[in-house]
């Protein structure tokens, strides 16, 4: 669990952030959204203390990290910036390995955490390992960033708009890989972007900053659906709110028995994908993988909560 308590950073008279407390639970991922200059990459610093709050704490599992030596707090939190913060004269394998060498951890057991992170980030320790951050392509280096920072098993992830300048079909590959990535190991992730669209597809819950301050903290469904101000609902964007939903639904919760013709939706796909795919194949009902149908009635009621 991590907690962040009254947490306050002020620079004469702007409230960067502004008395904001939230609980994170372990093994979740939190997305915190907003505009730009709302507070949401200062936050992130002050939980890891890179920058030192005006007032309140924060805990990791219990412990206020007020008494924690900075260096140890930073080995506990791993942390992703857009840049990737890569070392362009060390090769990957070193980059990954950086904090757990840092750690003191045996040769042999950090080449093995490198081997097992490349792997899991679907790059070639063979192959990728020994190249400079130059000689890689953007979603790449946006892989091994995570890589180093997942390197010494932190616990926390913090992630300041990790995506942000990868072209779109990397970024959704990189948003994918991240989730799958989460659920495999378990990691608590508190992730900033301004992307409402981003924050849910990939988080547990949503925190939506303005001028400092929480403007509203729940699930995706819950930000979608009962908009707690007129500021997020601006922000979750009416034109898109009921796709934004569905992509929330599995397509499967909606089968209905029968037979429908046409190009069937796998199993895996959401009820936004499942409408996409009606109304591109200009179908009433489409069937889905294994039995069953999904229909156009059934995903325009779901749309609507």
């Amino acid at each position: 669990m991590i907690g962040l308590h009254n947490l306050s950073k002020h620079y004469d008279d702007l409230r960067a952030v502004d008395d904001v407390s939230l609980s994170i639970e372990t093994g979740s991922v939190v997305a915190i959204v907003g505009t730009s200059g709302s507070g949401k990459s200062t936050l992130l610093r002050l939980v890891n203390r890179l920058i030192e709050p005006t007032a309140g704490h924060v805990t990791l599992n219990g412990q206020d990290t007020r008494d924690m030596p900075a260096f140890e707090l930073r080995r506990r939190i791993g942390y992703v910036i857009q840049d990737h913060g890569l070392f362009p004269h060390w090769t990957v394998a070193r980059n990954i390995a950086t904090v757990p060498r840092l750690l003191g951890w045996p040769k042999d057991k950090i080449r093995a955490r490198v081997e097992e992170l490349l792997r899991l980030l679907s790059l070639d320790p063979a192959t990728i390992g020994p190249r400079f951050p130059h000689q890689l392509s953007g979603g790449q280096m946006q892989r091994v960033g995570v890589a180093r920072a997942l390197a010494a098993r932190p616990e926390l992830l913090l992630m300041d708009e990790p995506f942000g300048a990868l072209d779109p079909v990397l970024r959704g590959k990189a948003q994918a890989d991240l989730r799958a990535i989460q659920q495999t190991l378990g990691s608590t992730i508190l992730l900033v972007t301004h992307d409402m669209a981003e924050a849910i597809r990939l988080s547990d819950r949503v925190a939506v900053m303005r001028a400092g301050r929480v403007e509203q903290f729940g699930t995706p469904a819950e930000i979608l659906s009962r908009p707690a101000t007129a500021f997020v609902r601006d922000l979750v964007g009416e034109g898109e709110r009921a796709f934004r939903f569905l992509s929330l639904i599995p397509a499967t919760d909606l089968a209905e028995e029968g037979a429908a013709s046409g190009q069937p939706l796998p199993r895996t796909a959401t009820a936004s994908e499942a409408l996409d795919a009606l109304i591109w194949q200009n179908a009433e009902a489409l069937p889905l993988e294994g039995g069953g149908r999904i229909s156009r009635a059934a995903l325009l009621r779901a749309g609507h909560p």
